[in-house]
């Protein structure tokens, strides 16, 4: 039985921190990473690179956007009370608060206003 290759130490580090990255595409962009290669000199992985440093900032960009137009719908639901010592406003976020609040509720005999009638 033929026995394992042995892979060196630093081979084994080389690997991950460089791990083979695989897409498969449709051939028309195969030609096209292939002719941009050839044209500019470049390796695969170059070229990638050269495409995420591009690609990055819109990225960051579109998350940022989608962040904050999510902050802003959330405000409507947001619930705040200032501190009853300083006055700073104070957002709901713990689950221990939110229990608390529903106490409160119930005890007070809060209810939906179609239930009222």
């Amino acid at each position: 039985m033929p026995r394992k290759k042995q892979v060196p130490p630093s081979r084994k580090r080389y690997d991950q921190q460089h791990p083979t990255v695989s897409a498969r595409v449709p051939l028309q962009i195969y030609d096209q990473l292939q002719r941009l290669k050839s044209l500019s000199g470049k390796s695969l992985a170059d070229v990638l690179k050269e495409a995420l440093s591009r690609q990055k900032p819109s990225t960051e960009l579109a998350y940022i956007r989608g962040l904050l137009a999510g902050r802003e719908e959330a405000s409507e639901f947001r619930v705040e009370y200032p501190c009853a010592i300083c006055g700073v406003i104070i957002t709901v976020k713990s689950s221990r608060e939110k229990e608390a609040i529903a106490s409160y509720m119930v005890e007070r005999g809060w209810g939906h206003p179609s239930c009222r009638r």
